[in-house]
Protein backbone atom coordinates (compact mmCIF):
# COMPACT_ATOMS: atom_id res chain seq x y z
CA UNK A 1 0.00 0.00 0.00
CA UNK A 2 1.45 3.30 -0.93
CA UNK A 3 2.88 5.05 2.39
CA UNK A 4 1.06 8.38 3.32
CA UNK A 5 3.09 11.00 5.57
CA UNK A 6 1.66 14.19 6.71
CA UNK A 7 3.78 17.93 7.28
CA UNK A 8 2.87 21.05 8.28
CA UNK A 9 5.22 24.07 8.83
CA UNK A 10 5.28 28.14 9.08
CA UNK A 11 6.41 29.09 5.82
CA UNK A 12 4.65 27.43 2.67
CA UNK A 13 6.84 29.69 0.36
CA UNK A 14 10.07 27.26 0.98
CA UNK A 15 7.76 24.05 0.53
CA UNK A 16 6.14 25.47 -2.67
CA UNK A 17 9.62 26.38 -4.41
CA UNK A 18 11.03 22.79 -3.29
CA UNK A 19 7.99 20.78 -4.81
CA UNK A 20 8.19 23.09 -8.09
CA UNK A 21 12.14 23.02 -8.63
CA UNK A 22 13.10 20.66 -11.55
CA UNK A 23 16.75 19.01 -11.14
CA UNK A 24 19.62 19.88 -13.54
CA UNK A 25 18.26 16.86 -15.29
CA UNK A 26 14.96 17.96 -15.84
CA UNK A 27 13.57 14.65 -14.96
CA UNK A 28 12.44 15.34 -11.74
CA UNK A 29 9.16 17.00 -11.73
CA UNK A 30 6.95 14.73 -13.76
CA UNK A 31 3.43 16.25 -13.05
CA UNK A 32 1.35 18.82 -11.48
CA UNK A 33 -2.48 19.47 -10.68
CA UNK A 34 -4.50 20.78 -8.04
CA UNK A 35 -6.51 24.20 -7.88
CA UNK A 36 -3.64 26.27 -8.22
CA UNK A 37 -2.19 24.31 -10.86
CA UNK A 38 0.32 26.07 -13.94
CA UNK A 39 1.39 29.29 -11.41
CA UNK A 40 4.69 29.50 -10.45
CA UNK A 41 5.76 29.24 -7.00
CA UNK A 42 5.73 32.47 -6.39
CA UNK A 43 2.23 33.34 -7.40
CA UNK A 44 1.31 30.18 -5.59
CA UNK A 45 2.56 31.82 -2.33
CA UNK A 46 0.81 34.93 -3.36
CA UNK A 47 -2.25 32.92 -3.72
CA UNK A 48 -2.43 31.31 -0.03
CA UNK A 49 -1.06 34.30 1.53
CA UNK A 50 -3.49 36.69 0.19
CA UNK A 51 -6.38 34.20 1.23
CA UNK A 52 -5.08 33.50 5.14
CA UNK A 53 -4.87 37.48 5.38
CA UNK A 54 -8.31 38.19 4.34
CA UNK A 55 -9.54 35.72 7.09
CA UNK A 56 -6.91 37.42 9.37
CA UNK A 57 -4.37 34.00 9.76
CA UNK A 58 -1.29 35.88 8.88
CA UNK A 59 0.70 34.12 11.92
CA UNK A 60 1.23 29.89 12.65
CA UNK A 61 1.31 27.12 10.34
CA UNK A 62 0.32 28.18 6.83
CA UNK A 63 0.37 24.94 4.77
CA UNK A 64 -0.23 21.16 5.26
CA UNK A 65 1.57 18.74 2.71
CA UNK A 66 1.53 14.97 2.39
CA UNK A 67 3.88 12.74 0.50
CA UNK A 68 2.52 9.38 -0.61
CA UNK A 69 5.58 7.30 -1.91
CA UNK A 70 4.96 4.17 -4.49
CA UNK A 71 7.10 0.63 -4.94
CA UNK A 72 7.88 -0.10 -8.02
CA UNK A 73 6.33 -3.52 -7.89
CA UNK A 74 3.29 -1.85 -5.99
CA UNK A 75 1.63 0.48 -8.55
CA UNK A 76 -1.77 -1.53 -9.49
CA UNK A 77 -3.23 0.03 -12.73
CA UNK A 78 -0.90 2.73 -12.34
CA UNK A 79 1.74 1.38 -13.92
CA UNK A 80 2.40 2.17 -17.58
CA UNK A 81 2.91 -0.98 -20.33
CA UNK A 82 6.85 -1.34 -19.86
CA UNK A 83 5.84 -1.65 -16.05
CA UNK A 84 7.07 1.51 -14.29
CA UNK A 85 5.27 4.59 -13.44
CA UNK A 86 2.57 6.57 -15.18
CA UNK A 87 2.95 9.60 -13.96
CA UNK A 88 -0.31 10.93 -15.09
CA UNK A 89 -2.23 8.49 -13.80
CA UNK A 90 -0.27 8.73 -10.36
CA UNK A 91 -1.50 12.92 -10.82
CA UNK A 92 -5.35 11.70 -11.28
CA UNK A 93 -4.67 9.22 -8.35
CA UNK A 94 -3.81 12.18 -5.92
CA UNK A 95 -6.25 14.41 -7.30
CA UNK A 96 -9.07 12.24 -6.54
CA UNK A 97 -7.72 11.80 -3.28
CA UNK A 98 -7.59 15.19 -2.70
CA UNK A 99 -11.34 15.15 -3.69
CA UNK A 100 -12.36 12.57 -1.43
CA UNK A 101 -10.70 14.07 1.52
CA UNK A 102 -12.54 17.39 0.89
CA UNK A 103 -8.99 19.42 0.45
CA UNK A 104 -10.05 20.04 -3.26
CA UNK A 105 -13.56 21.36 -2.41
CA UNK A 106 -12.32 23.66 0.83
CA UNK A 107 -8.72 24.83 0.36
CA UNK A 108 -6.13 26.42 -2.37
CA UNK A 109 -4.22 22.98 -3.47
CA UNK A 110 -1.35 21.98 -5.71
CA UNK A 111 -0.81 18.33 -7.24
CA UNK A 112 3.27 17.32 -7.81
CA UNK A 113 4.24 13.94 -8.90
CA UNK A 114 7.82 13.43 -8.59
CA UNK A 115 9.87 10.40 -10.08
CA UNK A 116 13.81 10.22 -10.36
CA UNK A 117 15.50 7.05 -10.37
CA UNK A 118 12.49 4.95 -10.37
CA UNK A 119 11.06 5.58 -7.18
CA UNK A 120 7.39 7.72 -7.81
CA UNK A 121 6.07 9.94 -4.58
CA UNK A 122 3.41 11.80 -5.13
CA UNK A 123 2.75 15.33 -3.18
CA UNK A 124 0.01 17.55 -1.99
CA UNK A 125 0.06 20.67 -0.49
CA UNK A 126 -3.03 23.30 0.73
CA UNK A 127 -3.05 26.67 2.28
CA UNK A 128 -3.91 25.81 5.96
CA UNK A 129 -6.81 28.41 5.70
CA UNK A 130 -9.73 26.96 3.89
CA UNK A 131 -11.60 29.58 1.20
CA UNK A 132 -14.45 29.71 3.38
CA UNK A 133 -12.31 31.43 6.48
CA UNK A 134 -11.83 27.66 8.43
CA UNK A 135 -8.60 26.46 9.52
CA UNK A 136 -7.69 23.05 8.66
CA UNK A 137 -7.89 21.30 11.97
CA UNK A 138 -4.68 18.57 12.25
CA UNK A 139 -5.50 15.74 14.96
CA UNK A 140 -5.32 11.68 14.87
CA UNK A 141 -8.78 11.46 13.67
CA UNK A 142 -8.15 13.55 10.47
CA UNK A 143 -4.97 11.93 9.96
CA UNK A 144 -6.68 8.50 10.09
CA UNK A 145 -9.32 9.76 7.83
CA UNK A 146 -6.39 10.40 5.18
CA UNK A 147 -5.04 7.47 5.50
CA UNK A 148 -7.98 5.35 5.31
CA UNK A 149 -9.12 7.71 1.83
CA UNK A 150 -5.08 6.43 0.43
CA UNK A 151 -5.88 2.91 1.73
CA UNK A 152 -9.00 2.63 -0.26
CA UNK A 153 -8.00 4.82 -3.36
CA UNK A 154 -5.09 1.78 -3.78
CA UNK A 155 -7.69 -0.87 -3.76
CA UNK A 156 -9.32 0.72 -6.09
CA UNK A 157 -6.67 1.08 -8.25
CA UNK A 158 -5.13 -2.01 -7.85
CA UNK A 159 -2.95 -2.65 -5.07
CA UNK A 160 -4.12 -4.90 -2.62
CA UNK A 161 -1.93 -5.09 -0.49
CA UNK A 162 -2.68 -3.44 3.37
CA UNK A 163 -0.15 -2.35 5.74
CA UNK A 164 -2.80 -2.58 8.34
CA UNK A 165 -1.09 -0.01 10.76
CA UNK A 166 1.28 -3.55 11.84
CA UNK A 167 4.90 -3.77 11.05
CA UNK A 168 6.26 -4.14 7.93
CA UNK A 169 9.91 -5.10 6.83
CA UNK A 170 9.73 -3.76 3.16
CA UNK A 171 7.63 -0.57 4.02
CA UNK A 172 10.22 2.08 3.66
CA UNK A 173 11.88 3.93 6.76
CA UNK A 174 10.67 7.74 7.73
CA UNK A 175 13.76 8.36 6.66
CA UNK A 176 13.72 7.18 3.38
CA UNK A 177 10.19 8.89 2.93
CA UNK A 178 11.82 12.07 3.99
CA UNK A 179 14.80 11.75 1.15
CA UNK A 180 11.39 10.68 -1.63
CA UNK A 181 10.14 14.21 -0.14
CA UNK A 182 13.60 16.15 -1.15
CA UNK A 183 13.62 14.26 -4.11
CA UNK A 184 15.12 11.29 -3.66
CA UNK A 185 18.84 11.79 -5.20
CA UNK A 186 20.60 11.71 -2.16
CA UNK A 187 22.99 8.81 -1.52
CA UNK A 188 21.70 6.52 1.58
CA UNK A 189 24.69 3.92 2.43
CA UNK A 190 22.04 1.72 4.28
CA UNK A 191 19.79 1.41 0.94
CA UNK A 192 22.61 0.40 -0.60
CA UNK A 193 23.96 -2.46 1.89
CA UNK A 194 20.27 -3.54 2.14
CA UNK A 195 20.74 -4.30 -1.94
CA UNK A 196 23.73 -6.03 -1.83
CA UNK A 197 23.07 -8.31 1.12
CA UNK A 198 19.83 -9.37 -1.14
CA UNK A 199 21.99 -9.93 -4.24
CA UNK A 200 24.11 -11.86 -2.10
CA UNK A 201 21.67 -13.35 -0.33
CA UNK A 202 19.26 -14.97 -3.35
CA UNK A 203 21.40 -16.98 -4.97
CA UNK A 204 23.39 -18.19 -1.71
CA UNK A 205 22.86 -22.39 -0.68
CA UNK A 206 25.20 -22.20 3.17
CA UNK A 207 26.43 -18.98 4.98
CA UNK A 208 29.71 -19.30 4.16
CA UNK A 209 28.54 -19.07 0.56
CA UNK A 210 26.35 -15.92 1.60
CA UNK A 211 29.58 -14.88 3.44
CA UNK A 212 31.68 -15.57 -0.14
CA UNK A 213 29.19 -13.60 -2.12
CA UNK A 214 29.09 -10.50 0.32
CA UNK A 215 32.86 -10.25 0.44
CA UNK A 216 32.52 -10.53 -3.93
CA UNK A 217 30.02 -6.76 -3.53
CA UNK A 218 32.56 -5.65 -0.87
CA UNK A 219 30.80 -6.13 2.42
CA UNK A 220 32.42 -8.18 5.30
CA UNK A 221 30.22 -10.47 7.72
CA UNK A 222 30.03 -10.81 11.25
CA UNK A 223 28.42 -13.12 13.41
CA UNK A 224 29.21 -12.19 17.59
CA UNK A 225 26.17 -13.86 19.72
CA UNK A 226 24.29 -15.69 17.25
CA UNK A 227 23.72 -12.47 15.45
CA UNK A 228 24.72 -10.95 12.00
CA UNK A 229 26.26 -7.42 11.46
CA UNK A 230 28.04 -6.35 8.54
CA UNK A 231 31.09 -3.57 7.27
CA UNK A 232 31.37 -1.64 4.61
CA UNK A 233 32.86 1.15 2.83
CA UNK A 234 29.87 3.18 1.66
CA UNK A 235 30.61 5.54 -1.35
CA UNK A 236 32.24 8.55 0.41
CA UNK A 237 34.64 6.16 1.47
CA UNK A 238 33.33 5.95 4.58
CA UNK A 239 33.46 2.65 7.12
CA UNK A 240 30.10 1.56 8.04
CA UNK A 241 28.94 -0.84 10.38
CA UNK A 242 25.25 -1.66 11.52
CA UNK A 243 24.01 -4.87 13.57
CA UNK A 244 20.77 -6.95 11.56
CA UNK A 245 18.22 -5.84 14.18
CA UNK A 246 18.84 -2.48 12.50
CA UNK A 247 18.04 -3.68 8.61
CA UNK A 248 14.94 -5.40 9.25
CA UNK A 249 13.80 -8.99 9.68
CA UNK A 250 14.78 -10.31 5.76
CA UNK A 251 19.18 -8.89 7.17
CA UNK A 252 18.79 -11.06 9.93
CA UNK A 253 20.52 -14.61 10.30
CA UNK A 254 17.19 -16.80 11.10
CA UNK A 255 15.40 -15.32 8.46
CA UNK A 256 18.75 -15.99 5.46
CA UNK A 257 19.46 -19.35 7.19
CA UNK A 258 15.69 -20.06 6.84
CA UNK A 259 15.55 -18.48 2.95
CA UNK A 260 19.14 -20.99 1.94
CA UNK A 261 17.85 -24.34 2.94
CA UNK A 262 14.70 -23.28 1.08
CA UNK A 263 16.79 -22.39 -1.94
CA UNK A 264 18.99 -25.72 -2.01
CA UNK A 265 15.71 -27.51 -1.59
CA UNK A 266 14.37 -25.64 -4.28
CA UNK A 267 17.01 -26.00 -6.66
CA UNK A 268 17.10 -30.21 -5.99
CA UNK A 269 13.21 -30.45 -6.44
CA UNK A 270 12.33 -27.80 -9.26
CA UNK A 271 15.43 -26.24 -11.31
CA UNK A 272 12.96 -24.55 -13.51
CA UNK A 273 11.32 -22.86 -10.54
CA UNK A 274 14.13 -21.84 -8.77
CA UNK A 275 15.74 -20.37 -12.37
CA UNK A 276 12.42 -18.24 -12.59
CA UNK A 277 12.42 -17.18 -9.32
CA UNK A 278 16.00 -15.53 -10.13
CA UNK A 279 14.99 -14.21 -13.11
CA UNK A 280 11.52 -12.07 -11.04
CA UNK A 281 13.76 -11.18 -8.50
CA UNK A 282 15.84 -8.94 -10.68
CA UNK A 283 12.71 -6.73 -12.10
CA UNK A 284 10.08 -7.06 -9.02
CA UNK A 285 10.58 -7.23 -5.29
CA UNK A 286 8.91 -9.83 -3.70
CA UNK A 287 7.91 -10.67 0.03
CA UNK A 288 6.48 -14.14 0.62
CA UNK A 289 5.57 -12.12 4.38
CA UNK A 290 3.82 -9.43 2.54
CA UNK A 291 2.01 -11.97 0.33
CA UNK A 292 0.99 -14.21 3.39
CA UNK A 293 -0.22 -11.04 5.42
CA UNK A 294 -1.90 -10.01 2.32
CA UNK A 295 -3.70 -13.07 1.89
CA UNK A 296 -4.99 -13.32 5.95
CA UNK A 297 -6.21 -9.74 5.67
CA UNK A 298 -8.33 -10.65 3.10
CA UNK A 299 -9.55 -13.88 4.69
CA UNK A 300 -9.99 -11.95 7.87
CA UNK A 301 -12.64 -9.19 6.44
CA UNK A 302 -15.55 -11.29 6.66
CA UNK A 303 -14.40 -13.35 9.35
CA UNK A 304 -16.90 -13.73 12.38
CA UNK A 305 -15.02 -16.55 14.14
CA UNK A 306 -11.99 -18.68 13.62
CA UNK A 307 -13.48 -21.65 11.95
CA UNK A 308 -14.51 -19.17 9.02
CA UNK A 309 -11.06 -17.62 8.90
CA UNK A 310 -9.16 -20.81 8.88
CA UNK A 311 -11.64 -21.85 5.67
CA UNK A 312 -11.50 -18.32 4.10
CA UNK A 313 -7.13 -19.05 4.11
CA UNK A 314 -8.08 -22.65 2.97
CA UNK A 315 -9.20 -21.47 0.01
CA UNK A 316 -6.57 -18.60 -0.80
CA UNK A 317 -3.82 -22.07 -0.47
CA UNK A 318 -3.28 -20.93 3.22
CA UNK A 319 -3.05 -23.43 6.40
CA UNK A 320 -3.56 -22.17 9.41
CA UNK A 321 -3.79 -23.32 13.33
CA UNK A 322 -3.65 -21.69 16.63
CA UNK A 323 -0.25 -22.79 19.09
CA UNK A 324 -0.58 -23.63 22.41
CA UNK A 325 0.80 -19.79 22.65
CA UNK A 326 -2.71 -18.78 21.40
CA UNK A 327 -1.52 -17.77 18.43
CA UNK A 328 -2.22 -18.16 14.57
CA UNK A 329 0.46 -20.32 12.64
CA UNK A 330 0.89 -20.69 9.30
CA UNK A 331 1.46 -22.78 6.57
CA UNK A 332 2.04 -22.48 2.55
CA UNK A 333 3.90 -21.61 -0.99
CA UNK A 334 4.94 -18.80 -2.05
CA UNK A 335 4.29 -17.91 -5.69
CA UNK A 336 7.88 -18.95 -6.13
CA UNK A 337 7.02 -22.38 -4.72
CA UNK A 338 9.20 -22.27 -1.81
CA UNK A 339 7.60 -23.31 1.07
CA UNK A 340 7.09 -21.86 4.73
CA UNK A 341 6.44 -24.00 7.32
CA UNK A 342 4.62 -22.95 10.70
CA UNK A 343 5.01 -19.19 10.62
CA UNK A 344 3.94 -17.51 13.54
CA UNK A 345 1.76 -14.97 13.94
CA UNK A 346 4.05 -13.15 16.44
CA UNK A 347 6.52 -13.11 13.46
CA UNK A 348 4.58 -11.32 10.68
CA UNK A 349 2.59 -8.49 13.60
CA UNK A 350 5.85 -8.04 15.92
CA UNK A 351 4.16 -5.66 17.98
CA UNK A 352 0.30 -6.91 17.90
CA UNK A 353 0.94 -10.93 17.65
CA UNK A 354 -2.67 -10.84 18.92
CA UNK A 355 -4.34 -9.06 16.03
CA UNK A 356 -6.07 -11.64 14.22
CA UNK A 357 -7.82 -12.59 17.31
CA UNK A 358 -9.25 -9.47 18.28
CA UNK A 359 -9.65 -8.80 14.60
CA UNK A 360 -12.12 -11.64 14.28
CA UNK A 361 -13.88 -10.56 17.81
CA UNK A 362 -14.52 -7.00 16.24
CA UNK A 363 -15.97 -8.20 12.83
CA UNK A 364 -18.29 -10.63 15.54
CA UNK A 365 -19.77 -8.02 17.65
CA UNK A 366 -20.44 -5.77 14.74
CA UNK A 367 -22.59 -8.35 13.06
CA UNK A 368 -24.12 -8.70 16.88
CA UNK A 369 -24.53 -4.99 16.92
CA UNK A 370 -25.85 -4.80 13.21
CA UNK A 371 -28.43 -7.93 14.03
CA UNK A 372 -29.22 -5.70 17.22
CA UNK A 373 -29.95 -2.73 15.15
CA UNK A 374 -32.41 -5.10 12.64
CA UNK A 375 -34.18 -6.08 15.38
CA UNK A 376 -34.67 -2.94 17.41
CA UNK A 377 -36.20 -1.46 13.96
CA UNK A 378 -38.62 -4.34 13.53
CA UNK A 379 -39.61 -4.01 17.02
CA UNK A 380 -39.86 -0.18 16.47
CA UNK A 381 -41.96 -0.80 13.45
CA UNK A 382 -44.33 -2.94 15.48
CA UNK A 383 -44.22 -0.59 18.35
CA UNK A 384 -45.27 2.35 15.86
CA UNK A 385 -47.89 0.02 14.51
CA UNK A 386 -49.67 -0.65 17.07
CA UNK A 387 -49.51 2.71 18.78
CA UNK A 388 -51.40 3.86 15.27
CA UNK A 389 -53.88 1.20 15.86
CA UNK A 390 -54.30 1.95 19.58
CA UNK A 391 -55.08 6.08 18.35
CA UNK A 392 -57.39 5.15 15.66
CA UNK A 393 -59.75 2.65 18.15
CA UNK A 394 -59.40 5.98 20.55
CA UNK A 395 -60.52 8.67 18.11
CA UNK A 396 -63.34 6.02 16.45
CA UNK A 397 -64.60 5.97 20.32
CA UNK A 398 -64.50 9.61 21.23
CA UNK A 399 -66.33 10.54 17.74
CA UNK A 400 -69.27 7.69 17.74
CA UNK A 401 -71.31 9.44 20.25
CA UNK A 402 -72.00 12.35 18.17
CA UNK A 403 -72.31 9.95 14.90
CA UNK A 404 -69.23 11.20 13.80
CA UNK A 405 -70.07 8.73 10.77
CA UNK A 406 -72.53 10.67 9.51
CA UNK A 407 -72.12 13.80 10.66
CA UNK A 408 -75.24 13.41 13.25
CA UNK A 409 -75.68 15.41 16.84
CA UNK A 410 -72.58 17.48 15.52
CA UNK A 411 -73.11 21.39 15.82
CA UNK A 412 -73.48 22.81 12.30
CA UNK A 413 -71.66 25.94 11.59
CA UNK A 414 -73.61 29.14 11.94
CA UNK A 415 -75.24 28.20 14.82
CA UNK A 416 -74.94 29.83 17.81
CA UNK A 417 -74.70 28.03 21.18
CA UNK A 418 -74.26 28.72 24.43
CA UNK A 419 -74.12 27.29 28.20
CA UNK A 420 -74.84 29.38 31.30
CA UNK A 421 -75.14 28.66 34.87
CA UNK A 422 -74.23 30.78 37.86
CA UNK A 423 -71.00 33.04 37.22
CA UNK A 424 -70.73 31.06 34.34
CA UNK A 425 -69.49 32.62 30.62
CA UNK A 426 -71.23 32.61 27.26
CA UNK A 427 -69.68 31.38 24.43
CA UNK A 428 -71.83 32.34 21.04
CA UNK A 429 -70.28 31.53 16.94
CA UNK A 430 -68.13 34.42 17.01
CA UNK A 431 -66.11 33.99 20.51
CA UNK A 432 -66.76 34.63 24.16
CA UNK A 433 -68.27 36.85 26.76
CA UNK A 434 -69.38 37.27 30.17
CA UNK A 435 -72.37 35.39 31.62
CA UNK A 436 -75.34 36.21 33.39
CA UNK A 437 -76.35 34.43 36.05
CA UNK A 438 -80.03 32.88 36.50
CA UNK A 439 -79.89 31.79 33.11
CA UNK A 440 -81.80 28.43 31.89
CA UNK A 441 -79.43 25.48 31.25
CA UNK A 442 -77.72 25.55 28.54
CA UNK A 443 -79.82 25.53 24.80
CA UNK A 444 -79.12 25.80 21.04
CA UNK A 445 -80.99 28.62 19.08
Amino acid sequence: MPVLKITHGGSSSKMIHYLLAQDKDGNRLQAQGGRVVGRDPKTVEAEFRETRLHFGDGAGRQYYHVAISFERSDLGDMANPEGGPDYGKLRDYREEWAHETGIARDHEYLVVVHGKKGHPHAHVIWNATGLDGHRYHDDKQNLSRLRDVNDRLARRHGIQRELDRVWDPHRPSDKFIRQAERGGGRYSWKLDLQDRIREAGRRAFSEEEFKGRLKEQGVELRIRGGKYSYAMTDEMGKQRAIREAKLGEPYQREHLLEKFGQQKEQLRRDPEGYRRRLKDELSERYSWQRDLRGRIIEALRPAKNHEAFREALERKGVSAHLGEDGLYRFTFKDRHGLDHTDVSAARLYSTTSDHITSRIEENAGRAEAVTALSVGKIAGREAGGLVARLMRQVEAATREPHGARGGEGLPTPGRSFVWSGPGAPTKTATGMRGGETGKAPATVA
